[in-house]
C-alpha cells in the first residue's frame, strides 16, 4: 500500500467499514424483531383482557405468533455472549447462570400466550381472574426497554437529549394506554361521549386526569373507581412535574455545544459591558466567538485527553482530515507521519488584520492554512511580498535556522490555521528525514526568492 493510500485510509476511518446505527445500538435483525414483539405485547395484552379479545380465533393466532419470537429469544439468551467490563463472556455455564438469575422468569412469562392456553379444554376450568393476572405479567418484559435505554445512552453517538425525549414520549404513551385499559376494566364511566369507541373515551379520561383534574364529563363511581382516579391524579402530578422539568432540560441540551457557545457569549458580553469596553471591541469579540462556532474550530484537546492514544489518533485523524487533504506538503505522506502530525497539530483562528507572526520575534511555531489567506509583508512592513491561501504553510524557516522571524504575516480575513510547535517540529524532522528534506527544500526556495 502506498503512503498516500495509507494516509487516506487512516483519515477516512480505517478498513473495518462504516459503523451503522444498529451496530451502535447493539442490535441486529433478530433484536429488532424481539423488540417489536415486546412493544406489541405491551399494547395488545391489556386490550385483550378488557375487551375479551382472547375469545377471538384470529386474536389467539396473533398472540401465538407474537409469542414465537419471544420464546425463541429465551432459548438464545442461554448461549448469547454478553460484554462485561470490557470483555466478551462466552462461557455457556456462566451465561446460563447469569440469565437464570436475572431475566429468565420474566422472559418466560412474556413468551406464554395465555389467551391460547385459556382456550385449551384441559385448562378451561382455570378461573378467568387467574388467567388475566398471569397475562398481565407479560408486561414486565417492558423492563428490558429500560435496560436498553441506559445502554443506548452510554454507547451510541445518537444525541442523548433526543434519545431521552423519545423514550419519555414512548413511556408516557404506553402508561396512558395501560391506565385507559385499567379504567375500562373497572367499568368506569364511558357514557359521556357515546359517539366514541369505549377505548377512545377511556383514553380521553386518562389524558384529562393525568394532565388536569378532569372536566367532569366522565366521573368515577364507587370506591374502586374513586381510588383508581386518585392514584392516576397523583401519578399525573408526578409525571407533569417530571416531564416539564425534563423537557425543558432536554430542549436545552438537544444541541449542547450550541447552548454552551451561546452561554459563553452571554457571559463574555456581560463582562465586557460591565467593564465599559467600547462597543466596536465588543462586536469584534462576539464576531470571533461566532466564527469559532460556525467553523467548528474549538480546541478539542481537553475533551480527548483521557482517551488512549490509539483512539486519540483515530479522532485526531478525522478532525484534521481536511488539512491533510489541502496541504501539498502532506501528499504521499505515510501513516506514521500523518498520525504524529494529527496528534500535534493545534487549531487556531486569526481575525482580519491580526499579525500571526511578527518580524524579529523568535519562532516557536510553523503554521498551515486550512481556510483563509494571509499577507507576507516585507521586512520593513512597507509592502506585501506574497499572499498565501488554503493549503500553504509559513513560519518554518525560523524553526529550521533558530533565527528571528524574517517577515510579518498578517491575516487578510478570518483564517483557520493549524500550528506545529518547535518540539513537535524537531521530532518530526528527526523521525521522518524525507519530510524534513522536503521542508528544507521549500524553505530554501523561499529564501532564494527573497
Amino acid at each position: 500500500m502506498s503512503g498516500e493510500a495509507s494516509a487516506a485510509q487512516m483519515v477516512s476511518g480505517g478498513a473495518d467499514g462504516p459503523i451503522t446505527w444498529r451496530d451502535e445500538l447493539g442490535l441486529n435483525g433478530w433484536d429488532l424483531v424481539v423488540l417489536a414483539a415486546t412493544l406489541i405485547v405491551a399494547i395488545t395484552t391489556p386490550l385483550s383482557l378488557v375487551f375479551d379479545y382472547a375469545e377471538n380465533g384470529w386474536w389467539i393466532l396473533a398472540d401465538v405468533a407474537l409469542s414465537v419470537p419471544l420464546a425463541i429469544d429465551v432459548r438464545r439468551r442461554f448461549t448469547r455472549p454478553v460484554r462485561l467490563a470490557g470483555r466478551l463472556l462466552t462461557d455457556p455455564v456462566e451465561l446460563r447462570r447469569r440469565y437464570l438469575r436475572s431475566w429468565f422468569v420474566i422472559d418466560v412469562l412474556a413468551a406464554i400466550p395465555f389467551s391460547a392456553l385459556a382456550a385449551v379444554p384441559v385448562l378451561a376450568g382455570v378461573p378467568e381472574t387467574v388467567v388475566k393476572v398471569l397475562a398481565l405479567t407479560r408486561l414486565l418484559r417492558m423492563g428490558r426497554l429500560l435496560a436498553l435505554q441506559g445502554r443506548w445512552r452510554a454507547h451510541t453517538s445518537l444525541n442523548p437529549a433526543v434519545l431521552r425525549l423519545s423514550f419519555l414520549v414512548l413511556w408516557i404513551a404506553v402508561l396512558s394506554h395501560w391506565i385507559a385499559c385499567g379504567w375500562i376494566a373497572l367499568d368506569g364511566d364511558l357514557q359521556g361521549h357515546p359517539e366514541l369507541h369505549p377505548y377512545q373515551q377511556a383514553l380521553y379520561w386518562t389524558i384529562t386526569t393525568l394532565t388536569t383534574v378532569g372536566y367532569g364529563d366522565l366521573v368515577p363511581e364507587g370506591s374502586p373507581q374513586v381510588g383508581y382516579t386518585m392514584v392516576v391524579m397523583a401519578l399525573g402530578a408526578a409525571i407533569y412535574g417530571y416531564a416539564i422539568g425534563n423537557v425543558a432540560n432536554l430542549l436545552t441540551n438537544i444541541d449542547l455545544l450550541r447552548s454552551q457557545h451561546l452561554g459563553r457569549i452571554e457571559t463574555v458580553s456581560s463582562f465586557l459591558r460591565d467593564r465599559q469596553v467600547p462597543r466596536h471591541l465588543q462586536a469584534q469579540v462576539r464576531n470571533y466567538y461566532n466564527y469559532i462556532w460556525e467553523s467548528r474550530m474549538g480546541d478539542q484537546t481537553e475533551l480527548l485527553e483521557d482517551l488512549p492514544e490509539s483512539l486519540r489518533v483515530e479522532i485526531a485523524l478525522h478532525l484534521n482530515r481536511h488539512i491533510f487533504a489541502k496541504v501539498p506538503l502532506f501528499a504521499g505522506a505515510g501513516e506514521a507521519l500523518i498520525q504524529q502530525l494529527a496528534l500535534n497539530l493545534q487549531p487556531s483562528v486569526a481575525i482580519p488584520g491580526e499579525p500571526v507572526v511578527r518580524v524579529g520575534e523568535p519562532g516557536h511555531r510553523m503554521y498551515f492554512i486550512n481556510k483563509g489567506s494571509v499577507d507576507v509583508l516585507a521586512a520593513d512592513g512597507s509592502s506585501v511580498v506574497a499572499t498565501l491561501a488554503d493549503g500553504a504553510f509559513f513560519g518554518e524557516f525560523a524553526l529550521l535556522t533558530s533565527e528571528p522571524r524574517a517577515n510579518t504575516v498578517v491575516a487578510r480575513e478570518y483564517c483557520n490555521l493549524y500550528s506545529l510547535d518547535r518540539d513537535s517540529f524537531d521530532r518530526v524532522l528527526v523521525d521522518f528525514p524525507d519530510f524534513a528534506a522536503e521542508v528544507r527544500r521549500i524553505a530554501a526556495q523561499r529564501r532564494a526568492g527573497d
